[in-house]
């Protein structure tokens, strides 16, 4: 038994370097963001364990579709959404997921420039120095043992790929928010 699941640990490494070096291609299309926050919490509850995960969505009436593959998208927010419900230390507390127009419509079109997702923790926080290489390959601040690292590596590579862009702003012991800006056009 410890042999079989040894091995499948392995295979999952390598499944996960595999993708992260060489992602398929988004396949872009308009999608609306509120299905794919909501298959995010999902894939995050799955990737958890969670059967219930403590979230508050607020999406803008300003924001309704962004130009991408909306199932690259949805995996890398579930990656970001995991690391915050992992966070918590003790209960699992809140999610915050939001999104808004990137920039301010622009009068003659109506439109923004893109969308602003943001993911926010209340939860332990990292600091500087974790903060900056978060996003990095086989980087974690688990325990040995714990988890690969690569949630946030595989989220970052999928959401460029996009044309978006991710940014983590994070305090000890006040949580974190992560920025995702993805395209509208």
């Amino acid at each position: 038994e410890k042999i079989a699941e040894n091995a499948r640990e392995a295979a999952g490494l390598v499944e996960e370097l595999m993708a992260y070096a060489e992602p398929p291609e988004p396949k872009v299309g308009l999608a609306d963001i509120r299905q794919i926050v909501d298959e995010a919490i999902h894939l995050a509850g799955q990737k958890t364990g969670a059967e219930h995960i403590n979230t508050q969505v607020h999406v803008t009436k300003e924001v309704a579709e962004v130009l991408v593959d909306s199932a690259q998208i949805a995996s890398a927010l579930a990656n970001i959404i995991a690391n915050a419900v992992e966070s918590y230390t003790d209960a699992m507390g809140p999610v915050k997921i939001t999104a808004e127009p990137s920039l301010p419509p622009d009068d003659a079109s109506g439109s923004g420039a893109g969308v602003r997702l943001q993911v926010n923790d209340l939860g332990c926080g990292m600091d500087e120095a974790t903060r900056k290489k978060a996003a990095s390959p086989f980087f974690s601040a688990k325990p040995a043992g714990r988890k690969r690292g690569m949630g946030l590596a595989f989220a970052s590579r999928l959401i460029q790929l996009n044309g978006g862009a991710l940014e983590i702003e994070s305090e000890p012991d006040h949580g974190t928010t992560v920025t995702v800006t993805l395209p509208t056009e």
